[in-house]
């Protein structure tokens, strides 16, 4: 079966789905396809709820305000390591990513900054981010495994900045960020889990409605909560509001300044999930046909089927935290 063919129960609304061209795909084996992705909306009463818990997390450290200070400003390897090296506890991770045995390092890194130059910026950033956020881990009942939520966070924002160089108009860099803070929500459901309900996943209706079910309120509603705790870029925060947007709705529904960031994540996060590096949510869906022009010089299944893709995927999962 090939993505962008919709399945025979998928409905009148699966006919929105390009047919053919842009986002077709093979189907892998067991790989989910929802028929469709219906949005849903936290309830004000679980919301204000779970705001009150979000409140109790400390803020992120003064460092990961400087690491990102420094990667706008291009800082080199040596520049951001010095700024790592503050953290005893985050160069160690550093250290142990980048000599993790799936990176075939042949010689043992022993300087934070070269050990940034092996892992390159984006993985860097997010095993930063997994350190100085690691506050809203604590809970020893967990829903959601933590270090697979960021692992898949970084595959889709390796992946993201693959995908924007052929999106006219996308910042590789934006759209990255979002792609690493796309799916914290699913972090903060690990607070909650004593609200949670029981629930089954339907693929006609997407898992968004399982959320919905299971919570109250979805990944997106949390991942809005733990952003502006976190003081997260208004841009970035935006883009998780609408991270989702392109699987149920047209193009311009989206604003115009975070459109292509988003849908740079939308296709990264489809890739992840069907690349092995999955996290809260098992299956995709395709974008509405409307985002199709905004891919003009190749195919998902191109982007799929790149070394480059590859390269960061088999990185990513060699990662070791």
């Amino acid at each position: 079966m090939t993505i962008g063919t919709p399945p025979a129960h998928a409905g009148a609304d699966a006919t929105r789905q390009p047919a053919c061209g842009t986002f077709d795909m093979d189907l892998h084996e067991g790989e989910i396809l929802y028929a469709q992705l219906l949005p849903a909306e936290g309830s004000p009463g679980r919301m204000a709820l779970y705001q009150n818990n979000i409140r109790a997390l400390p803020l992120p450290p003064a460092l990961w305000h400087a690491f990102q200070r420094a990667c706008r400003e291009d800082a080199s390897s040596q520049q951001l390591g010095k700024i790592i090296k503050d953290d005893p506890v985050l160069s160690a991770a550093i250290l142990r990513s980048a000599n993790s045995a799936g990176l075939g390092a042949l010689i043992p890194i022993n300087d934070v900054g070269r050990a940034i130059s092996r892992l390159g910026h984006s993985m860097v950033r997010g095993v930063v981010a997994s350190h100085s956020f690691a506050s809203g881990n604590a809970n020893p009942c967990k829903i959601y495994d933590i270090q697979m939520l960021w692992k898949h966070g970084m595959a889709v924002s390796a992946l993201a900045e693959i995908i924007a160089a052929h999106i006219p108009g996308c910042n590789p860099d934006e759209a990255g960020t979002l792609g690493l803070f796309h799916d914290i929500g699913s972090m903060g459901f690990n607070l909650i889990n004593e609200f949670a309900q029981p629930a089954e996943l339907d693929p006609a209706r997407g898992h968004l409605v399982y959320e919905f079910s299971r919570f109250g309120c979805t990944h997106i509603d949390m991942g809005l909560l733990l952003a502006r705790h976190w003081q997260l870029p208004e841009k970035i925060t935006r883009g998780i509001s609408y991270h989702h947007h392109p699987g149920y709705a047209e193009a311009e529904s989206i604003p115009a300044d975070i459109r292509a960031e988003v849908l740079a994540v939308f296709l990264a996060d489809m890739l992840a999930i069907r690349l092995g590096c999955a996290a809260g949510n098992p299956g995709g869906i395709l974008p509405h046909a409307s985002f199709a022009a905004m891919l003009p010089d190749t195919t998902l299944q191109e982007i799929a089927n790149s070394k480059k893709v590859r390269a960061e995927m088999a990185a990513v999962q060699a990662i070791e935290f």
